[in-house]
């Protein structure tokens, strides 16, 4: 598949120099490279895709609403603070509706939504920079590798399509339009109400100075409080109170969306470089947007990615093995133990994910004297814990200190892959030796 990059890339780099010169007058050139650039996004997003663990609780969510239990992580329990409801709802949706593959529905929406914003990167810059809009397609196509490795199958990607989206919508002059689409975007993100006060704040001044009307801000702010006002309510009606505090984004990665918005100022910058550049003389000259070095610049640019998903693909092979390990670790507590199980999964989300909606996580913390623990949640101690959510080198029979009292430790050997040690609450530690032991793959062994 790396080899695919490099053909992509070089395609791209073709077409891209071999029509420049007639990019700015031909639609249908720039067109054609930002297709190609589109190409490459994709094959780059599969390249190094991985999905963090914390996607997964999103994920928790999305199945257990799916599945009709509604809006909790964990049965039985109404917990309020996802701070990415839009995407909660999109991930959900193809699962409910087809039975797709929750997990691989949120891998395809965020490639989708990458290449979204090529094509918006460009559309936004074409506004101000008709011929040196493709370098902002270029740019984004190159930067779109900043979506996929540690943030697959999060909100990320639709957060930046949404930013770009609002500030298409104030170039366009439809502030009511930006309005819906800035409150969809604190919606995806809690920190995108950033984005909604500074596009109110750019509406006003834009009025005070008698450059719009003030139709302008009013239609902006109507426009997010249609949608915004009615997901409050809901949330404080389903989990019968308002939200206490505004939820921290579980990925704070701002990388993508700092290079996008910087690929769009660039072919901007390009354009109007051009036309100061371009004064009447005797001999006519290109403009610098005409110029071949600006595709050059902008190719070399994107190909950065390349030799950087060359060098992480050892990463994403053992990032993408261990999330293997993980789902098939989880699947055997989904079959081995009864449903309601209360289990322990050391906050990792893609094992509570792929252990099965029926189990009931919580977690074990420490509260006064050292041999007193109290259950995050209230369903009581957990049966098992896990400290790893994958296989270890070797076996290994230690215990953490807040579980050295109440449980057991219990290894298993995974032939080829390596070990599993978990932790039996020790009043059920026999019954539980029984249902776990009794799995073809993992063999139990007892600690010397």
């Amino acid at each position: 598949m790396p080899g695919a990059l490099v053909a992509a890339w070089l395609t791209l780099a073709g077409v891209a120099i071999a029509v420049w010169p007639r990019v700015g007058n031909g639609r249908a050139h720039r067109a054609w490279i930002v297709v190609l650039a589109l190409v490459f996004a994709l094959v780059l997003q599969i390249v190094v895709a991985t999905v963090p663990d914390d996607a997964f609780v999103t994920f928790r969510y999305a199945r257990n609403i799916a599945e009709g239990y509604g809006a909790v992580y964990t049965i039985g329990e109404q917990t309020q603070g996802l701070p990415n409801f839009l995407w909660l709802v999109l991930v959900t949706l193809p699962a409910a509706a087809f039975g797709v593959d929750i997990v691989t529905a949120a891998v395809v929406l965020g490639i989708a939504a990458t290449l979204g914003c090529v094509v918006l990167a460009y559309l936004l810059a074409e506004r101000f920079a008709r011929g040196a809009a493709v370098v902002a397609a270029l740019l984004t196509a190159g930067a779109s590798i900043l979506a996929a490795h540690g943030l697959a199958g999060t909100e990320t990607p639709l957060f930046v399509l949404l930013v770009l989206a609002v500030c298409l919508a104030l170039a366009a002059g439809h502030p009511l339009v930006a309005g819906v689409l800035a409150a969809l975007a604190v919606m995806t993100r809690s920190d995108g109400a950033v984005l909604a006060v500074l596009g109110e704040l750019w509406l006003v001044l834009t009025a005070v100075r008698r450059r719009a009307s003030w139709w302008g801000p009013a239609g902006y702010l109507l426009g997010a409080l249609v949608f915004l006002v009615p997901w409050w309510v809901w949330e404080a009606t389903y989990y019968g109170r308002a939200r206490p505090e505004w939820p921290a984004s579980a990925q704070l990665s701002y990388g993508f969306l700092l290079c996008t918005l910087a690929a769009v100022a660039v072919a901007v910058l390009c354009e109007k470089a051009g036309e100061r550049r371009n004064q009447p003389s005797p001999r006519p000259r290109r403009s610098l947007a005409e110029r071949r070095v600006v595709p050059l610049v902008a190719l070399v640019l994107c190909a950065v990615s390349v030799p950087v998903a060359f060098a992480v693909q050892q990463v994403v092979h053992a990032e993408r093995e261990r999330l293997a390990q993980t789902t098939e670790i989880g699947h055997w507590l989904r079959d081995r133990l009864p449903a309601g199980s209360v289990i322990d999964t050391s906050g990792n989300a893609a094992l509570a994910f792929r252990a099965g909606s029926r189990m009931r996580i919580t977690g074990v913390t420490a509260s006064g004297p050292a041999d007193e623990y109290a259950p995050v949640a209230h369903f009581g101690l957990p049966v098992l814990a896990a400290p790893l959510a994958w296989y270890a080198r070797a076996q290994d029979c230690g215990i953490a200190e807040q579980y050295a009292q109440r449980y057991e430790v219990a290894t298993f050997q995974r032939t080829g892959l390596g070990w599993l040690t978990v932790y039996l609450r020790g009043d059920v530690e026999s019954r539980l030796l029984a249902q776990l032991a009794g799995d073809g793959n993992l063999t139990y062994v007892p600690c010397p």
